[in-house]
């Protein structure tokens, strides 16, 4: 029964590398959002991030910026 199959189709050498460098290309924006997000987990937990952050060490009772409070009217 081998005349009833299909010819197989040689691998297209450009397509190869063109699905090498997608793939590279992937792996490295990867790393890059990964090393992202560790930078802005370090940023947040050293509080470099917001108003606050620029406010200096002296600077004593700042809680930030006034909220208004549900079920109040002041």
């Amino acid at each position: 029964m081998g005349f009833m199959r299909t010819p197989k189709v040689r691998p297209d050498p450009a397509l190869e590398e063109q699905k090498r460098a997608e793939m590279a290309r992937l792996a490295k924006e990867q790393q890059e959002a990964e090393v992202q997000r560790l930078e802005k987990d370090r940023k947040m937990k050293q509080n470099l991030l917001g108003a606050k952050s620029l406010q200096g060490e002296d600077i004593e009772g700042f809680g930030g910026y006034r909220r208004k409070l549900m079920g109040r009217n002041k």
